[in-house]
């Protein structure tokens, strides 16, 4: 059993999180779950933090589920099993419902539960070379894994995912960014660069406690039919409304106009 060895590098307000074991491909082991919800922990718990920006090293974004680890042609326990799962899906919901922004800088293929880690992010930015490889029927699995169908159906919608989850089929990266699966794509050598420049234009665009509304107003209104969806955000943007950062935002911009109508 390999320990899986989580490469964090903070530069100020954004904090990258690699998985850096390629020699396994990133995959996900035994304890990768236990150790993958530890460093979000501490990631979260830093005050100055504003954006995540998650990655793999080397070539491979994540190579999904350690065959050699977690999988085997012989008998396993149904519970142990079933625990393996569970602390996979939880790592994709903390992703999901992580209290900041988080960009997906896919590096390369991000196989099954691989790509579930990167579609349960905000968003997701992919080089020429990167994939989701969507082959769970293909190892005796259902695809009904780490997020993948509810998130893939969301963003491209029933029928398609449907396609690719049941033929298995590859989403390459720019039939990715034709359907809205990764926001940009980009020369690899230029990936990490634009994940850097993504993170500090939203670090800057407002303060913590507003992006967080912002992303609790994506993750809550896609449960909500739209009228509920239009409360809740009055009751989000009133808060906004009264929040310090608007008060200051809104009286420089005020500034800015008064001074150019005097012109």
């Amino acid at each position: 059993m390999s320990k899986r060895n989580f490469s964090i590098d903070k530069q100020g307000p954004i904090t990258t999180l690699s998985l850096n074991w390629p020699d396994r491909a990133n995959a996900m082991g035994l304890d990768f779950s236990q150790e993958c919800l530890a460093v979000l922990g501490k990631i979260a718990a830093d005050p100055e933090l504003r954006v995540l920006i998650v990655t793999g090293k080397d070539a491979i974004f994540c190579g999904g589920g350690d065959l050699f680890e977690i999988m085997s042609p012989e008998p396993s326990e149904i519970e142990r099993d079933y625990e393996l799962v569970r602390g996979f899906n939880r790592v994709a919901e903390r992703l999901h419902y992580f209290d900041v922004p988080v960009i997906a800088a896919v590096n390369g293929p991000a196989v099954g539960g691989g790509a579930g880690i990167a579609l349960a992010c905000d968003i997701a930015i992919a080089s020429e070379g990167a994939r989701y490889d969507i082959f769970f029927g293909r190892l005796g699995l259902s695809a009904a894994d780490v997020g993948v169908p509810w998130l893939l159906s969301r963003l491209i919608g029933s029928m398609r995912a449907s396609f690719y989850l049941h033929t298995g089929s590859t989403i390459t990266a720019q039939a990715g960014l034709q359907m809205g699966v990764f926001a940009e794509v980009l020369k690899g050598e230029k990936l990490m660069q634009r994940a850097i420049e993504l993170a500090l234009q939203i670090a800057g665009n407002s303060t913590k406690d507003v992006a967080r509304m912002t992303k609790l107003s994506l993750r809550h209104g896609a449960q909500m039919d739209f009228r509920a969806n239009l409360e809740y955000e009055a009751y989000v943007q009133t808060v906004a409304f009264q929040s310090r950062s608007h008060k200051l935002r809104i009286g420089e911009y005020r500034q800015k106009l008064s001074s150019k109508g005097k012109k």
